[in-house]
């Protein structure tokens, strides 16, 4: 038997595990799809079925006419991309200066951002809604981005990868005449595609499943994010399961689109941070 043979019986057991965990992810997503095309009663039959007897696949129109899921999706997507935009800009500047400037106090304010990310989201609910209402964004799209940009983790995924680039590219670039902030825009940036990828895939599908934020900071039906407007499929005495599966499963229609587009630059980006403390 050869080597590579060898190898690859020793592998069989990995992807065996990694298969089976693979179909235990996707259980949750089939049923959910499944419970989509089921009457609300034949949802908890006993004993249950895993498919419906008869597929109704009007049930993903009426989840999505039963209240204004456009404009919900628009709300959405407007939080989504500016919260990913802001994002990727400050925790990219952040993260440049942290990995190519020397600076006092460098790496204890480094540690003391990183230690931001153990504060528990429900401590610092009140102070952010305190000083939304005081500036006069309660009710607006920016009461819901501005609390999540800028996040820790994000300074330090891009402090990481930026920190694996040579310094030489910055010094010849200096001596070429090129400001600071043009080495960072046309020099830096380019060269941490996989980490801005990452980030941004990240941040978005963050954004996009919020539900405290725009439940706490929006009180209008016309500012309504998906997430939120999922509720209203739940009344007080009754849930109605297939609708509430079927706009679940149409709201994350755009976070599977970009996962698949841009996995390869994910799994490079997560794999690269890393590298280098």
């Amino acid at each position: 038997m050869s080597n590579r043979s060898r190898e690859m019986l020793k592998r069989i057991p990995l992807y065996a595990f990694l298969i089976l965990g693979s179909i235990g992810m996707l259980v949750p997503f089939v049923w959910m799809i499944s419970s989509a095309l089921k009457p609300n009663n034949e949802i908890f039959t006993s004993p249950p079925t895993f498919l419906p007897k008869d597929a109704n696949w009007g049930n993903f129109i009426t989840a999505w006419n039963s209240g204004d899921f456009t404009q919900y999706f628009i709300n959405t997507s407007i939080i989504s991309v500016l919260t990913t935009v802001i994002t990727l800009f400050i925790c990219s500047l952040a993260g440049y200066t942290f990995a190519k400037f020397n600076f006092m106090g460098k790496k204890l304010l480094f540690l003391l951002f990183l230690g931001t990310m153990m504060i528990p989201m429900q401590v610092i609910m009140i102070p952010i809604f305190l000083m939304m209402s005081k500036i006069g964004l309660l009710n607006s799209y920016w009461s819901v981005i501005l609390p999540l940009v800028a996040n820790a983790y994000g300074v330090f995924l891009m402090r990481q990868f930026m920190s694996t680039i040579p310094t030489e590219l910055m010094e010849a670039a200096r001596i070429d005449g090129c400001s600071e902030f043009r080495i960072f825009w046309q020099i830096i940036l380019p060269l941490t595609k996989p980490a801005l990828v990452t980030l941004g895939i990240l941040t978005f599908l963050g954004a996009w499943n919020e539900f405290l934020w725009p439940l706490i900071m929006l009180d209008s039906p016309d500012m309504m994010t998906l997430q939120v407007a999922l509720t209203q499929f739940q009344g007080q005495y009754e849930v109605k399961w297939n609708l509430l599966m079927a706009a679940s499963a149409l709201s994350m229609i755009p976070i599977a689109l970009i996962f698949i587009v841009f996995q390869r630059y994910l799994v490079e980006g997560i794999a690269s941070s890393g590298v280098k403390g």
